[in-house]
């Protein structure tokens, strides 16, 4: 659902927006994807984005069952999956309304995630996936990388490549760690798979797989599913737990 905050907001992030980092673009488009031009107050009309948009803060970007968009620009990645709505404050802050995304960067710089209620910044470099969840906060779930993540109650944490944190609440904090497979990532994930150019991470992600496995040693698989409340997750458990 498009929330009526964005409306009243987009004026301020417009301002914000030039005068930080690169405009990100329209580099790949599939399937359905739509924008509102949110500068334009008491009308919703959606309308077909395509390869070269300009992607302002004014423009909420809604995909589709089968849509997927991405912008490369400068070499920072980001992705949106399908069923996902969000906007580009800038090139490193975006907010996430509702479905997931990826964000990769090679260089260090600090990136801001938001959500309907929760937001953190990220100090560092690596390949990140982002998940909004239904109490409003979100997933971030690291890859790989170096650096850590800011939240304003929770303080900071060094992420760790397959470490997955909540963020949640306003003002936000983090919940529990919780250890994902990443080669159950990489092989199950349209964010990372279900593009064109493969990311320029790809190698180190692989290098974080090797790691992980060395120190789980396949005793468990994992998956992580939504969080309705900020006291309960859903966690699916599979395979056979090997001793």
């Amino acid at each position: 659902m498009f929330h009526t905050l964005l409306l009243y907001n987009a004026a301020f992030f417009t301002a914000a927006f030039f005068l930080y980092g690169e405009t990100p673009s329209v580099t790949f488009k599939v399937g359905i994807v739509d924008a509102v031009d949110l500068s334009i107050k008491d009308k919703f009309d959606p309308f077909p984005i395509d390869v070269n948009t300009t992607l302002t803060p004014d423009l909420l970007i809604a995909t589709g069952s089968n849509g997927r968009v991405e912008s490369n620009v400068n070499g920072v990645y980001w992705r949106l999956g399908c069923e996902t709505m969000g906007k580009w404050n800038s090139n490193t802050d975006f907010y996430l309304d509702s479905g997931s995304l990826l964000f990769c960067n090679s260089n260090d710089n600090h990136i801001k995630f938001s959500t309907r209620e929760s937001n953190a910044t990220f100090y560092g470099h690596g390949t990140i996936i982002i998940e909004a969840t239904k109490n409003g906060g979100f997933k971030f779930i690291p890859l790989e990388g170096k650096g850590y993540i800011e939240t304003q109650k929770g303080g900071s944490k060094k992420i760790v490549g397959g470490r997955m944190l909540l963020c949640l609440g306003n003002p936000s904090y983090f919940g529990d760690a919780y250890d994902i497979d990443i080669m159950l990532m990489l092989k199950s994930s349209r964010l990372i798979n279900s593009f064109p150019s493969p990311l320029p991470t790809f190698k180190k992600i692989g290098l974080a797989i090797y790691i992980q496995e060395l120190k789980l040693k396949g005793k468990y698989n994992a998956l992580i599913g939504d969080a309705t409340s900020e006291t309960n997750l859903q966690i699916w458990s599979f395979g056979e737990k090997v001793e």
